[in-house]
């Protein structure tokens, strides 16, 4: 009820979550340990009437669950709880208001029928806006996935991609929470996290990521680059679309002249780009970790 029905300020009592727990007392697994499959044990259900959300309740064995299904599928709490959370997923992590109210109002109309709430959350001005544009911030799975597949790497060794994935902050499959991992950017976003983001995509690029191998050739072109504003130029396109901040290009620019990127000593009038580096510092870049 408070998690993925009415939500936290669903208007529902204590005395509403007893009564949904005894609706579906009955409701088991048989052979769990062998070949689970669902099973209602008439014997143990609570054959009581009961009240919620000021329904009362007698239908009788399984259908008293079956119900309070009902009953908490069209309530308006949870039209509303439903929508804002598809549109902090999809939208922003704080959605207009407004946006919201629309959704929840064809979660109503149509039964909860999700398909036509995020046909009204896509084709919403909010969706389409530029405050909506790339403001939410990929989870590290999102971010070891679209790196690796945006460098085009060959992986042999895909359980090395999940350590990073651990190592950067979302360990797969092993969320505590019954809320699963977080959607908002405060819960990603910190100096630890930022500067594992980068450690990952320089391995990546840089090929020190055992499992994964990435053709820079391919990537950025079969020419040795002299120049690095030039290598930098072909990152960007080929990693953001061209899409860069003049903050964020002028950032990068600086590091151009790091010895780990300008591959000569002090005397060499000839420069050999390491365009590995500069492709991970392009995936480091605040405009790769949005989505």
């Amino acid at each position: 009820m408070e998690l993925h029905t009415l939500g936290v300020e669903g208007g529902y009592s204590q005395e509403d979550v007893i009564n949904v727990a005894k609706a579906f007392t009955g409701w088991t697994i048989e052979q769990p340990r062998r070949d689970p499959k669902f099973f209602f044990d008439d014997r143990l259900h609570d054959h009581s009437t009961k009240t919620v959300l000021g329904h009362q309740i007698h239908a009788g064995g399984m259908k008293d669950g079956e119900e309070v299904l009902d009953i908490l599928a069209r309530d308006p709490h949870t039209a509303h709880h439903i929508s804002f959370e598809i549109a902090q997923r999809f939208v922003s992590d704080d959605p207009p208001a407004a946006l919201v109210d629309r959704m929840a109002e064809t979660f109503l109309k149509t039964d909860g029928d999700i398909r036509e709430v995020l046909h009204t959350m896509i084709y919403s001005p909010e969706f389409w806006s530029k405050n909506a544009y790339r403001t939410k911030i990929k989870t590290p799975f999102e971010l070891v996935v679209s790196a690796t597949r945006a460098v085009g790497a060959e992986v042999d060794v895909p359980f090395l991609l999940v350590q990073w994935t651990n190592r950067i902050g979302q360990p797969l499959y092993q969320c505590e929470p019954p809320t699963g991992y977080s959607n908002k950017a405060d819960a990603w976003v910190n100096t630890g996290a930022l500067l594992n983001r980068m450690n990952f995509s320089i391995a990546l690029t840089t090929n020190r990521l055992r499992g994964a191998q990435v053709n820079m050739e391919t990537l950025l072109g079969d020419r040795a680059a002299t120049d690095p504003h030039a290598t930098l130029d072909r990152a960007v396109q080929a990693l953001l679309g061209g899409q860069l901040s003049q903050q964020t290009r002028e950032t990068l620019e600086k590091q151009l002249a790091d010895p780990q990127i300008l591959q000569a000593s002090l005397d060499d009038p000839i420069k050999q780009v390491n365009a590995a580096m500069i492709a991970g510092l392009v995936l480091g870049s605040p405009e790769f970790q949005r989505r």
